[in-house]
């Protein structure tokens, strides 16, 4: 059966999220017109992808098609996943939508997670597990046993996994 993120994230309206190599974030600003949070932090590196005129024109095109304001505060940081510059244990829910696999120092990015992550936070990842080659970006695909070993290594396990279309599924890690 097929999941929407929030049936499987179910934030509240105070949580704060940090979505981890977000791009332009055009999902992670539907999800905060369908349902707010406290706060959204979107993390990416690229400047020529993740920047204002985008993350405006997404909050545009969805406040027009829900005929609603996002109500949700939304941050852009322009850094590393691998170096987050956030306090300790100050996010709700890490978000990896589709990004895990096209990042590098996978040791170091989970460290992070593990260090800006509250100890009743979770973890949540969509990803094609597939173990093939992502069309998009040319890179390696993980399986599920894959990210659940990755996932151990900082003490977490997997919560909930399901489909979320024909071809991706979720997963939510938890401590």
């Amino acid at each position: 059966m097929e999941k929407s993120l929030f049936e499987v994230a179910g934030w509240s309206e105070e949580d704060c999220i940090l979505s981890l190599g977000c791009g332009a974030a055009w999902w992670e600003i539907k999800q905060m017109a369908e349902n707010a949070a406290g706060e959204m932090l979107l993390l990416d590196p690229n400047k020529d992808v993740l920047n204002w005129p985008d993350v405006e024109e997404g909050l545009s095109y969805f406040e027009n098609h829900y005929q609603t304001r996002v109500a949700t505060p939304i941050h852009i940081i322009h850094a590393e996943a691998s170096a987050i510059p956030l306090a300790a244990a100050t996010v709700d829910q890490v978000w990896l939508l589709n990004s895990l696999h096209e990042m590098d120092d996978l040791e170091a990015i989970l460290a992070e997670i593990d260090r800006v992550l509250k100890l009743d936070g979770c973890v949540i990842m969509e990803e094609i597990l597939t173990g093939g080659i992502h069309d998009g970006c040319g890179k390696r695909l993980f399986k599920l046993n894959e990210l659940i070993e990755l996932f151990r290594g900082v003490d977490m396990r997997v919560d909930f996994q399901s489909s979320k279309d024909h071809e991706a599924d979720y997963v939510k890690f938890v401590r």
